[in-house]
């Protein structure tokens, strides 16, 4: 019974104390709530913005997992085309300096997180993008030429292109 009266007690306390600072801080959280709504609404524009202006544009995105980067850098990044620019994130950080708010933005809406590689092409305003995951690590358990996965790499860039 004394428990039972200890508890009703500190519930009742806690509501005394609750309530007040409920109605204290709701002011506070609701120009947050109005001021984020309005934060993300001008990203959104900012980003479609972005995403006309590089119409076209090709991304090679890869990390350092398991120290294929190594890898990535030797093979692949030097037998891509010009127009692919190789977006390199180290744990969650993207390394490029250029963008990063937008390159990170795509890379969090990725449609089907199979893992890195992944490859986004700006096509009519809209991110693209597609894992090379399992062809990437097919290509290098079995020890298959570089090569032959640059021009698969090509090949689904003009896939992607196809999808729209």
């Amino acid at each position: 019974m004394k428990e039972r009266l200890k508890e009703i007690s500190i519930i009742i306390f806690l509501l005394i104390i609750g309530i007040p600072l409920c109605i204290l801080f709701f002011p506070i959280i609701l120009v947050y709530l109005i001021f984020e709504f309005f934060q993300k609404k001008g990203f959104k524009k900012r980003y479609s913005n972005y995403l006309v202006s590089i119409e076209g544009k090709k991304f090679f995105c890869y990390s350092n997992r398991k120290n294929n980067h190594h890898y990535i850098e030797k093979n692949i990044i030097p037998n891509l085309t010009n127009d692919i620019e190789p977006v390199f994130l180290e744990g969650k950080r993207i390394r490029n300096e250029d963008n990063r708010e937008y390159l990170s933005h795509m890379l969090l809406n990725v449609s089907k997180r199979k893992g890195f590689p992944y490859i986004i092409k700006i096509s009519n305003g809209k991110a693209l993008d597609i894992s090379m995951n399992n062809e990437f690590y097919n290509f290098k358990s079995q020890n298959k030429n570089p090569e032959d996965l640059i021009v698969l790499i090509n090949a689904s860039f003009e896939n992607l292109k196809s999808k729209v």
